[in-house]
């Protein structure tokens, strides 16, 4: 296995201990930065911080967290091998701001999401040429943490 910096954004009402880091903790060794009670602006200032130097990083944002990966991908893409997204909140504002997304990008949504609009995902994705992986599952994916995990180990085995 690739030795990529892997890290966890959490949502913007979770903390960074949660489902999904405890899943990804499972097969990974997993960077999670606390994000709570900050507006998605002191989040990407922190992230910035937190991954200035790095390269080959590997994200998994969730929700909030997805929107975050997403723009500081789009800031810095020299840092990254790749991300997974878990229903990003790709309808906030901020969502403008994201111009690219990685080729190896995975965006794993919920058809019964009722948090995060999957339209506005769906749309988002086709605009930056990323297919979206849609599951029967809702905001929180708890019955798709398998195959976020999988798709962590696909984006680190990519070139």
């Amino acid at each position: 296995m690739p030795n990529s910096p892997i890290y966890f954004f959490h949502g913007l009402e979770s903390g960074p201990i949660g489902t999904k880091y405890l899943r990804l903790s499972e097969d990974f060794e997993v960077t999670s930065p606390d994000f709570q009670g900050m507006d998605i602006w002191e989040r990407l200032e922190k992230a910035e911080r937190e991954t200035e130097g790095m390269s080959d990083l590997v994200v998994v944002g969730s929700s909030y967290g997805g929107l975050l990966a997403a723009l500081l991908y789009s800031k810095h893409p020299e840092r990254f091998h790749g991300y997974v997204l878990m229903a990003p909140a790709l309808y906030r504002d901020a969502a403008d701001e994201v111009e690219r997304m990685p080729e190896n990008a995975v965006v794993i949504h919920g058809i019964h999401d009722d948090v995060v609009p999957i339209d506005a995902v769906r749309d988002k994705c086709a605009e930056l040429g990323v297919t979206i992986t849609e599951v029967d599952d809702d905001h929180r994916l708890h019955s798709s943490l398998d195959l976020m995990a999988e798709a962590v180990h696909k984006v680190l085995e990519a070139p």
